[in-house]
């Protein structure tokens, strides 16, 4: 089995205006989500992101930035194995980060 990255990206404002039971709720549905692929070996690993951190070029390192205002930033990862990108593009179809208009992208590790 290969590894791939899932870099979870975005999503609107609707997690920071759940009640605390919907976002409970939230919460239940990425624990279940997470379970179910490691249950069939596809978890690796994988954290979510604190939203401020620092941006580094040639130029030095800017202050601290709240990088969730920069639009589609990353907010978490998986690490999944899969056969293919067909099978890591289908284990992702069900992530909860599409109830809140977010994306995936995945990406191959190389060896």
């Amino acid at each position: 089995m290969k590894e791939f990255l899932i870099l979870l990206r975005g999503g609107d404002d609707r997690m920071t205006n759940l009640t605390e039971s919907e976002s409970a709720e939230h919460m239940q549905r990425w624990g279940a989500y997470m379970n179910n692929l490691a249950q069939k070996g596809h978890l690796v690993g994988g954290l979510p992101l604190q939203p401020n951190g620092r941006l580094v070029n040639n130029n030095g390192v800017s202050e601290e930035v709240v990088l969730s205002d920069a639009g589609e930033a990353i907010g978490g990862y998986l690490i999944f194995k899969a056969n293919d990108y067909s099978q890591a593009v289908e284990l992702v179809k069900n992530c909860p980060i599409f109830e809140h208009n977010g994306n995936v992208e995945v990406r191959e590790m190389a060896p």
